[in-house]
C-alpha cells in the first residue's frame, strides 16, 4: 500500500514541476498583449458628409478588436475604401490615446471634402470612344453634344446624387436622376427619366463597325422614353445588391426597318417593354477606384419583357470576376474574366445584340471594332507598376476643396482576349465567332481620388495597332 501511495505521490509531483516550468518559459508570451479594442472612432473634416456615410464604408467600428500584426494593413485599406467612393479628395486613419493598460484606443479618420457641386456645359462625343470619333469620322464636330449639366454628388450629406440634363447637338437629350442610397439604414432607393431624339443611328454591324444612317433631310429618326426605380440594400462595406423595375419605349423611322428588318425584329417601328434588373456586387478591393489587391464580383440578371407588352421576351445573365495581387512593392497582377449569356431562345432583335466593345467590355487595341453577340466571353489581365503617388500643395487662390491634389500615375501592360458568339450577323463580321487577342502599353493618371485619364498603345492579332484615349470622373 505504502509503495502504491509513495507511486500516486510522486507522479503527482512530477506533473506539478513539469507544469511549473512550462509556466514559467511561457509566461511572458501569455503576458503580451497582441492586440487592442477600439473605444470609439473620430471623424474630422466631414462638414457636409453625414457620419454614418463614412462609416458605411469602413469595416471598424467601437468594440472590434485589431490584431497588432495587421493593425496597419487594416487601417490602410479602410483609408483607401474612404478615398475611392468619390467624395474625399484627402483621407487618412489613425490611432489615438492609446491605453496600453486597457489596451483600447480611438481611431481618428480625418477627411478633405471634395467639391460636391458641378455645373458644367456638356461637351461630348456621340461615339463610343474618343479614336472612333478621329479615325473613322475626322473628328467632326456634327457628332458632338453639347448642352447644361448640373451634378450634385451629395446633395444632403448622404452621399445622394441628382443630375440634371439637357443636351442638345448630335443626340437630343433630357434627363432627370436622383439616387439617395441611405433612406432606411442600409436600404436605399433610385430613380431616372430620360428623353431622347436622334437624326442618326447605328441600324447594322459589318465588318465589325457599326454602320450607320441618317435621312437626306436630317430630320430625327430615332426617339427613346425610359424612366426607372430601384432599390438598393448594402449588407456590409463590401456588399451591395439593387433591384430595377423600368419601362422603355423606343421609336424608329420606317427607313430604318427597312434597311434592317431585325433592328427592332420582324420589321417594327416600335419596340415597348418593361425589364426587371437583378445586381449583386461584392468588392473587397484595397482602393476600388484602381484595386491595388483583393477581388471583386459582379453578378446580373435581366429579364427583359415581363408580359405587358408582347415585344420583347429575352433573359440574359453576366458574371464578372477580378482579382487584383501584389506581386512585388508597388506592383500589381490584374485580372478580370467576364461571362454573358443569354437564356432563352428567342431571336434577339439588333438593337440589343451588344456583346464585346460597349463600355469597359473591350480587348486591348480593338477599341475601333464591336463584337456583337448573344453569349460572350472576355479576359483582361495586365501587370501594373506604381510609378507616382504624391500629393501636391496648390497655390493658396485655389478653393480649399483643390489646395491638395493627390495624383498616381501608373503604367501598364495589358493582354486581352475574348470571344463573342453571334448567329445573327456572325457571316458579315470576320471578327466574330472566334477568339481575338489584343495587347499593349498604358499610362495612368489618377488625380484628386476623382479624375482618370489613359492613353493606349494597342495591338490586334491582325497586325492593326493605334493609339486610343480614355477618361472619366469617379461621380
Amino acid at each position: 500500500m505504502k509503495s502504491k501511495k509513495y507511486s500516486v505521490f510522486h507522479f503527482s509531483v512530477l506533473k506539478n514541476l513539469w507544469l511549473l516550468i512550462f509556466l514559467v518559459i511561457t509566461s511572458p508570451l501569455f503576458g503580451q498583449v497582441d492586440y487592442v479594442i477600439i473605444d470609439s472612432i473620430i471623424i474630422v473634416g466631414n462638414h457636409k458628409t453625414k457620419k454614418n456615410v463614412i462609416m458605411q464604408e469602413i469595416d471598424l467600428h467601437p468594440g472590434d478588436t485589431l490584431s497588432l500584426e495587421n493593425i496597419t494593413d487594416r487601417l490602410l485599406i479602410n483609408e483607401k475604401r474612404i478615398s475611392s467612393i468619390g467624395l474625399f479628395n484627402l483621407s487618412t486613419i489613425n490611432i489615438k490615446n492609446w491605453n496600453t493598460e486597457l489596451s483600447t484606443c480611438n481611431v481618428e479618420i480625418k477627411v478633405q471634402e471634395n467639391w460636391y457641386i458641378y455645373p458644367y456645359v456638356i461637351f461630348e462625343l456621340a461615339d463610343r470612344n474618343f479614336n472612333v470619333w478621329g479615325k473613322e469620322f475626322n473628328y467632326s464636330f456634327k457628332r458632338v453634344n453639347y448642352g447644361l449639366a448640373l451634378d450634385h454628388i451629395n446633395l444632403t450629406g448622404h452621399k445622394d446624387k441628382l443630375k440634371l440634363k439637357y443636351q442638345t447637338g448630335y443626340i437630343k437629350k433630357l434627363e432627370l436622376a436622383y439616387i439617395y442610397p441611405y433612406l432606411w439604414g442600409n436600404t436605399g432607393i433610385f430613380g431616372n427619366v430620360l428623353y431622347s431624339e436622334n437624326r442618326e443611328i447605328s441600324y447594322r454591324t459589318t465588318g465589325n463597325k457599326p454602320a450607320f444612317y441618317s435621312r437626306a433631310d436630317n430630320d430625327k429618326i430615332v426617339f427613346q422614353h425610359r424612366a426607372h426605380i430601384g432599390i438598393s440594400h448594402r449588407s456590409n462595406p463590401q456588399l451591395n445588391q439593387t433591384v430595377k423595375l423600368e419601362y422603355v419605349n423606343l421609336k424608329i423611322d420606317s427607313s430604318v426597318s427597312n434597311k434592317n428588318a431585325d433592328f427592332f425584329g420582324e420589321n417594327r417601328t416600335r419596340l415597348q417593354y418593361f425589364l426587371l434588373d437583378y445586381e449583386l456586387k461584392y468588392d473587397n478591393t484595397v482602393y476600388p477606384l484602381y484595386p491595388q489587391k483583393g477581388y471583386r464580383l459582379e453578378l446580373k440578371a435581366r429579364k427583359e419583357g415581363l408580359g405587358i407588352f408582347t415585344d420583347l421576351n429575352n433573359l440574359n445573365f453576366s458574371i464578372a470576376l477580378e482579382q487584383y495581387t501584389s506581386i512585388f512593392k508597388n506592383v500589381i497582377l490584374a485580372n478580370r474574366l467576364k461571362f454573358k449569356i443569354n437564356i432563352l431562345p428567342d431571336v434577339i432583335p439588333y438593337y440589343l445584340n451588344n456583346g464585346i466593345g460597349y463600355g469597359n467590355d473591350y480587348i486591348t487595341g480593338y477599341q475601333l471594332y464591336v463584337l456583337d453577340g448573344r453569349n460572350f466571353m472576355l479576359a483582361q489581365n495586365s501587370i501594373r507598376w506604381k510609378m507616382m503617388d504624391h500629393n501636391f500643395n496648390l497655390p493658396k487662390f485655389m478653393p480649399k476643396q483643390f489646395k491638395v491634389m493627390n495624383a498616381q500615375v501608373y503604367f501598364r501592360f495589358n493582354i486581352d482576349g475574348g470571344f463573342a458568339n453571334d448567329p445573327l450577323s456572325g457571316s458579315e463580321n470576320p471578327l466574330s465567332n472566334q477568339i481575338q487577342i489584343g495587347y499593349g502599353p498604358s499610362l495612368d493618371f489618377i488625380m484628386f481620388n476623382n479624375v482618370s485619364f489613359s492613353v493606349n498603345y494597342g495591338f490586334t492579332q491582325r497586325g492593326d495597332r493605334g493609339i486610343f484615349f480614355d477618361g472619366g470622373f469617379n461621380f
